[in-house]
């Protein structure tokens, strides 16, 4: 079965609407899968197996991540905290993160990054599928989505 939401490639000029974006999300088996890109922010849904992490990273835009369903350890800036199903967690950029999946089933959430974070199109199988792609310069966001990452 494929996924039934396909990525925008071009600028929104409407609303998009994610009817139960737990449902919605819990349908994808991948890694990280893009929804939706706009100007300014993006759409993504992740799938973390048992016993995995998103990656410790830095970004140099806010991600905002709300879990669905599953449990995790969030560590930010050194401080962890748990959480799971209707926590949301704002990393500001700059600041060093990473979830591990602490729980029994995979870790599903949702994340906007503000401003767009990834290639509008991008489907990452695994953590390390992302990092590689990431390391090649393939999975940048689209040029018109780069303006907020412009220095003035």
């Amino acid at each position: 079965m494929s996924f039934p939401h396909q990525p925008n490639t071009e600028p929104p000029k409407d609303m998009a609407v994610f009817k139960n974006l737990a449902g919605v999300a819990s349908l994808s088996d991948k890694f990280r899968r893009v929804l939706w890109t706009g100007r300014n922010s993006q759409l993504v849904v992740m799938t973390i197996p048992v016993g995995g992490e998103i990656g410790e990273e830095i970004h140099t835009v806010d991600q905002h991540l709300l879990f669905l369903s599953g449990s995790a350890e969030a560590i930010v800036n050194g401080k962890t905290d748990r959480v799971g199903p209707g926590d949301i967690v704002i990393v500001p950029a700059g600041a060093q993160h990473n979830f591990i999946n602490k729980g029994e089933t995979p870790l599903i959430l949702s994340t906007v990054y503000a401003p767009a974070e990834h290639k509008e199109t991008t489907v990452h199988e695994s953590l390390e599928e992302g990092e590689r792609l990431e390391e090649e310069g393939k999975d940048e966001p689209p040029s018109w989505a780069q303006d907020l990452h412009k220095k003035a």
